[in-house]
């Protein structure tokens, strides 16, 4: 299955285009609020291009898979389109692209248009493919935050300081990031092949119970994950407010 995100075209003048301003942008702190979640279908879009890498990868068999691969590679073999499906179909991210590193996002937003040094590839996934995956992720993120950054939050795993820097970034930076910094995205809690050991199972089972368990441990895990991040972001010094 080939997806990608669906990006509303920023020329077209529709809410989300970069030249719209954004209430309370990112130097106040605060971010849009709204009645709309993050599209369910944008969620699947995403992840169902990372689970579809993934098995991708563990076919290849190659010797230099990275950890989570070589952990996973006989149930990521094993899926079949349906349970695939099955295995993306959620309200959150797969995905991470240093959501919960506000340094990483000051550092990709104040050099946007600077080239990255370095000529070897160091990402998990073939270049070509992790800029499709890379640009796909923070299309869909960038859209997400200048929506309702209140409600994108948890299901992004991402802090309320990256996507007040993601949701201050044009159009073209966001595109610009995405792809000159795609071997940065990767799939969530690589570390942790026994959280995506339970994923694989319950969608390979097409056991409802296993994946409505999953989730409930996904979500917990991804709220978890940002209370560090948060408590680094609230004990940072902030520039001084000036005087009315």
């Amino acid at each position: 299955m080939e997806a990608s995100a669906v990006v509303q075209d920023p020329r077209r003048g529709d809410p989300q285009s970069p030249e719209a301003p954004i209430p309370a942008a990112a130097g106040s702190g605060m971010l849009r609020s709204s009645e709309t979640e993050p599209s369910p279908q944008g969620f699947y879009e995403v992840n169902a291009r990372c689970i579809e890498m993934l098995v991708s990868a563990a076919r290849r068999e190659s010797k230099q898979s990275f950890a989570l691969v070589a952990e996973l590679r006989a149930p990521l073999i094993r899926l079949d389109p349906r349970m695939r499906e099955r295995a993306a179909a959620h309200a959150f991210l797969l995905i991470d692209v240093e959501f919960g590193n506000t340094d990483w996002w000051h550092a990709a937003r104040a050099h946007s248009s600077q080239p990255l040094r370095g000529p070897l590839w160091k990402g998990v996934f073939p270049r070509e493919s992790a800029v499709q995956l890379s640009v796909a992720t923070l299309m869909f993120a960038w859209n997400s935050v200048r929506t309702d950054a209140a409600r994108a939050l948890v299901p992004l795993g991402m802090t309320r300081a990256v996507a007040e820097i993601i949701a201050s970034l044009r159009f073209e930076e966001v595109d610009r990031i995405a792809r000159k910094r795609s071997a940065y995205a990767r799939p969530r809690w690589e570390d942790r092949p026994a959280v995506w050991r339970r994923l694989l199972a319950a969608a390979e089972a097409n056991d409802p119970k296993a994946m409505g368990a999953f989730r409930l441990h996904a979500v917990q895990l991804l709220a978890g994950d940002l209370l560090p991040a948060r408590a680094r972001d609230d004990a940072a010094p902030r520039p001084p407010r000036s005087s009315p």
